[in-house]
């Protein structure tokens, strides 16, 4: 059986790893095109700021691949996919065949269409070889302008403060992080953010980046002009689905898989930030590890493990605070009830349903209850009326 996995992330080598383990004398071919060996993609905010070195976030170097008998194709871009003739096609002009095929392509960066977005100076952040190339133009610089308030946003200009004088983040809402924050949440976020040397610009749109051979300034659609020697886009992400497209693989936001993470195409699978499944794209790293294994279960034995969905239990660091999100962390109406709790640089929110079970959890700032709370939400068990009084 010839098993070959497209994209190197947390989903393909997952699957590279559960392959391995239940079928140990197929053949594993795991294609990446970055030129450098799986890394914690988290870990290059760390890179960024030089605080580490890529070798440290690489927890599997190339031998590890080779001791284990998978073929592992670093720097080859795959251009299509022929099902008819299973066989994957790389830009050298080669071809790889395959029995089953696991798609793991992962995601891209948005880049707005904004005047001034391609002008030299201006970056998104996804790969190794952007954050060298961040890192690279920072130096001697004066001022950044970061687009987005999301956690990559953030992360990348608590990173860049390291390198460079004034950086200034640009939020779209009235708070960062408003998929996981409230409006209470996200005040106290922004304030901690303030304590450590970066500007927050809230419900901001910007109309223009400008500049004369590299970027200089960032223009406002309210007409203010921010002056600026380096912006980073981070405005979202969205799946890689042209392969699947031109290969007439059903897509819709993502590649469509079912409840066995198949397609519509006998013997293609997909897993992670490119798959959709119940209509929904994950995008976090949890996910892209659960879909990982149960595509290779599903791989060696098809139709065998049912993915059921993944818990969304997501811990960040939001320069250097702790921030632990469970669940539902912005219900919209229903039978749930909040319970909160704030303090200078704290603040707890409480998803509860009818009985008490945690639904759902915001805690930013609260590092000794990460683990307490993570047990309530698995296990369902009732949250004491007076969890929050204890504080």
């Amino acid at each position: 059986m010839r098993f070959v996995i497209v994209g190197g992330g947390a989903a393909g080598i997952a699957a590279a790893q559960k392959l391995r383990s239940l079928a140990p004398s197929s053949a594993i071919t795991l294609i990446e095109a970055e030129t450098v060996p799986y890394y914690l993609r988290p870990g290059l905010i760390e890179v960024l700021a030089g605080k580490r070195e890529l070798s440290q976030i690489t927890p599997y170097p190339r031998d590890w691949f080779e001791k284990r008998g998978i073929v592992y194709r670093l720097g080859e871009v795959v251009v299509a996919v022929d099902p008819g003739r299973r066989e994957v096609l790389l830009a050298s002009g080669k071809a790889v065949l395959y029995d089953r095929l696991l798609l793991a392509l992962g995601a891209e960066p948005l880049r707005p269409e904004i005047p001034g977005v391609d002008l030299p100076g201006v970056f998104t952040l996804r790969t190794a070889a952007d954050a060298e190339r961040i890192r690279t133009w920072a130096m001697g610089q004066k001022r950044a302008v970061v687009l987005g308030g999301g956690w990559l946003g953030l992360e990348a200009a608590y990173a860049l403060r390291n390198l460079l004088g004034e950086v200034v983040v640009l939020v779209r809402g009235p708070w960062p992080l408003p998929r996981q924050l409230d409006r209470e949440g996200g005040q106290v976020l922004a304030a901690l953010l303030r304590e450590k040397g970066l500007e927050i610009l809230g419900e901001t749109e910007v109309s223009e980046i400008r500049g004369e051979g590299e970027v200089r300034e960032v223009v406002l659609s309210s007409g203010k002009r921010l002056p600026a020697d380096l912006v980073l886009i981070a405005v979202g992400v969205r799946p890689r689905i042209v392969l699947a497209q031109d290969a007439g693989i059903p897509t819709n936001r993502g590649i469509v898989v079912n409840d066995f993470l198949e397609t519509a195409i006998p013997d293609i699978y997909a897993a992670g930030d490119v798959a959709e499944w119940q209509g929904r794209v994950y995008g976090i790293i949890p996910a892209a590890r659960e879909q990982g294994l149960v595509a290779a279960q599903n791989m060696v034995e098809p139709k065998s493990t049912r993915y059921m969905g993944t818990n969304p239990i997501q811990r960040l660091k939001v320069a250097g605070v702790d921030l632990l999100c469970l669940g539902e962390t912005q219900p919209s109406g229903g039978p749930l009830l909040e319970e909160k709790y704030r303090e200078e640089g704290r603040y707890l929110k409480l998803v509860l349903d009818g009985e008490r079970r945690l639904r759902g959890a915001v805690a930013l700032g609260f590092p000794e209850l990460m683990e307490k709370l993570e047990l309530l939400f698995r296990e369902g068990t009732a949250v004491p009326p007076n969890f929050l009084a204890g504080l």
